[in-house]
């Protein structure tokens, strides 16, 4: 028997969790612990700032979908990791104490490291979250005039949100943006194609940007904000009215006894998804230090390789599945100006770049699908 811990209930922990659930015996115990008893379809969290879709479209019940499997699920903050012990502790309403284990998998996510940008807390929105995304919305819905900033803060690493935001703010002021009463302005810390791991995409998306009266700015690290004002290292200095920005991602200081943490306490993983240094523990998705942007269809596929690798150890096989790091993602822009990107990471030959309104169709049916999948 082997009892398999799986820490957080995003992507990459639901996927292992019904890959595993799935081709082990009931003699095998999974445990999940999430500090959230709901799974949020992250992607979708722009077209719920807009009221294309409401929050309860975008959510389902963990607890629900992890019972149907037969993994045990644990309501509770992960808060340390003894690694020699293989041992977790938990805190919650509902349990305290120690969860020990075979093989773990961190699935924790990334904190918003607001505190990195002075200001953040109190003058920018966000969209990482549902209450986060309606609050935006609503800002967005009151407003009648001035310059909408929407961008992303040094090591945000999701540029697809940013980017949609902007063509829906573009579509939703079109006349007032063409009589020059309101302007959208772009804002990143990088270059595009930084900004996109690499991928060079920068002509048309900054084609689609103008076509849409949307103005872009690079390489501006914003380092603080004022109630008027975002200022980068620098020493640019832009006016705002209302300003939406993805902060810093961070991860989780507690990960530090791991041993295997960069600077933002990220764990560094190999190509099999396991942690540096450490039998039987496998990290994914926005927690492991790979480069370039970040998204869901990443950590689905790390939760899968890290799943069919502890299957593998279980059966006293050597692991074989291999993460292969490449972008699959759609930019919505509403219409004929949305992108569909295919990019190999770690390997640029890989490239495909496709434009037209039936990428924006496609993107809708996915999500649908998926929550339908897995929800």
């Amino acid at each position: 028997m082997a009892n398999i811990l799986i820490l957080g209930g995003g992507f990459g922990g639901l996927i292992a969790a019904e890959r595993l659930a799935g081709r082990l015996d009931s003699s095998h115990q999974i445990t999940l612990v999430s500090p959230r008893p709901k799974f949020t379809f992250y992607p979708a969290l722009v077209q719920t700032a807009f009221g294309v879709i409401k929050p309860d479209d975008i959510t389902f019940d963990l607890t629900a979908k992890l019972n149907e499997l037969g993994v045990r699920f644990v309501q509770g903050e992960v808060v340390g990791i003894d690694p020699d012990a293989r041992a977790a502790r938990v805190t919650g309403e509902d349990f305290e104490g120690e969860i020990y284990y075979d093989y773990l998998v961190v699935a924790v996510g990334r904190r918003l490291a607001t505190e990195k940008v002075p200001g953040f807390f109190e003058h920018a929105h966000h969209l990482l979250g549902a209450g986060a995304a309606l609050k935006f919305g609503a800002a967005a819905r009151n407003f009648q005039s001035g310059t909408i900033i929407v961008g992303m803060c040094p090591r945000a690493r999701l540029p697809v949100p940013v980017c949609e935001t902007a063509f829906a703010l573009a579509r939703k002021f079109k006349s007032e943006i063409a009589n020059g009463k309101i302007q959208i302005k772009v804002v990143f810390p990088e270059s595009l194609e930084a900004a996109f791991g690499g991928a060079t995409l920068h002509k048309e998306l900054e084609a689609a940007f103008r076509r849409h009266g949307i103005n872009v700015l690079y390489d501006v690290p914003i380092s603080e904000i004022s109630c008027e004002e975002v200022i980068s290292t620098a020493k640019h200095r832009i006016k705002y009215d209302l300003l939406m920005l993805v902060p810093p991602f961070q991860g989780n200081a507690m990960l530090r006894s791991l041993g295997a943490t960069d600077e933002a306490d990220i764990l560094r993983v190999d190509g099999q998804m396991r942690v540096h240094g450490l039998k039987k523990t496998y990290a994914v998705g926005d927690i492991v230090a790979f480069s370039g942007p970040k998204f869901g269809h990443m950590a689905v596929r790390q939760g899968r390789v890290a799943a069919d690798n502890i299957l593998a150890e279980i059966a006293g096989e050597e692991p074989q599945a291999e993460y292969y790091h490449e972008i699959n993602a759609i930019i919505d822009a509403g219409g004929a100006d949305s992108i569909y990107l295919h990019y190999g990471v770690w390997d640029d030959e890989i490239f495909a770049l496709r434009k037209g309104s039936f990428w924006s169709w496609a993107k809708n049916v996915h999500e649908r699908f998926w929550k339908a999948r897995h929800g």
